[in-house]
């Protein structure tokens, strides 16, 4: 079993020792994430993807093709076409808002002609007023949600061919910048919680992966995006960390439960504790909503995610000490 995974695969439970290193210009302005302690809370505003993500796999004879989630790679998006799927999902998101906020003027639009045009004329009237605003909403709508499906369509090969991401068996990241790609193991690397303006008054939250030796950082776009909560981002963290370490299972989460059968540890777990294969690909859309949303939402809003770093104790300069630092101390 142990022969799947390499010998830089990253195990929580045994760290070595790392030269100092870091971005204290990063350090003064973001802030750095804690490692350890994975509770793998659920990302309730992911849950959708990951729902329809997990559903696309039926039995054990689909998942031989994961992507961008598998067991052995989190595949993450860079370069244009990724953003402008983004850009199209968020305007799908928004043409969805708008339709449900347009029903307070149109609601009262319906009530002033009864009141006062009960006519043809004031029903053409109305119409009228609101159908470009309908229209604008519809292009909107099904323009950003049916032009992202159809962009990841035909950008699929060029994505897949793109090796960015992370890779739990081999312990590594690897980053795609234009015809070279940098590697790394995955411990050299910083976490940190990036927040934007909005734009609104508020603030966007997003998870960057920061080579500690040098320049080269990982923007962890994809699943969690552009989060209003920042508790979204240390969740996501959590499930990242949860992913890379081979000493523990697969985070239990919709979008791994198809790959956990192929993971030798996750495997052995599931079968100690008797999981169902198929316990979130029961969970309907509707059923999520009902009767499991809210109770995950709380637990997110109730978890402590601020702990000790069990990275930084093996770091020199943060908990061990620099090799030139005396150890001896002055007797009198």
């Amino acid at each position: 079993m142990t022969n799947v995974y390499h010998d830089t695969a990253y195990r929580s439970d045994a760290i070595p020792a790392l030269p100092s290193g870091g971005h204290p210009d990063m350090d003064k302005v973001f802030q750095r994430l804690p490692w350890g302690r994975c509770q793998n809370p659920i990302v309730p505003n992911t849950m959708a993807v990951q729902l329809a993500y997990a559903g696309l796999f039926k039995d054990e004879s689909d998942t031989y093709d994961g992507f961008p989630w598998g067991e052995s790679v989190f595949s993450v998006s860079k370069g244009f076409l990724s953003g402008l799927q983004g850009s199209l999902y968020i305007l799908y998101m928004c043409a969805w808002l708008a339709f449900f906020i347009s029903f307070l003027p149109l609601a009262v639009g319906i009530i002033g002609t009864i009141m006062y045009r009960p006519n043809i004329e004031g029903v053409i009237f109305l119409f009228d007023a609101y159908k470009y605003m309908y229209l604008i909403i519809a292009i909107c709508y099904f323009g950003g949600k049916y032009g992202r499906l159809l962009l990841a369509h035909l950008t699929d090969k060029r994505q897949r061919a793109n090796p960015t991401g992370l890779y739990r068996r081999e312990g590594v990241v690897r980053i795609k910048e234009r015809k070279s790609v940098f590697e790394a193991p995955f411990i050299e690397f910083d976490a940190y919680l990036i927040h934007t303006p909005s734009g609104r008054g508020g603030r966007y939250f997003n998870l960057v992966l920061q080579h500690r030796y040098s320049k080269h950082p990982l923007w962890m776009k994809g699943l969690v995006t552009d989060a209003m909560n920042q508790n979204d981002v240390y969740a996501y963290w959590d499930m990242v960390q949860q992913f890379m370490d081979v000493s523990g299972p697969l985070p239990d989460v919709p979008i791994f439960e198809p790959f956990r059968s192929r993971d030798p540890v996750t495997r052995e777990w599931d079968e100690r504790t008797d999981r169902d294969p198929f316990k979130w690909r029961k969970v309907t859309s509707d059923s999520w909503r009902t009767n499991h949303e809210q109770t995950h939402r709380n637990r997110l809003q109730n978890t402590n995610f601020h702990h000790p770093c069990i990275l930084d104790a093996r770091i020199q300069g943060r908990g061990l000490p620099m090799p030139d630092e005396p150890r001896g101390a002055m007797l009198a």
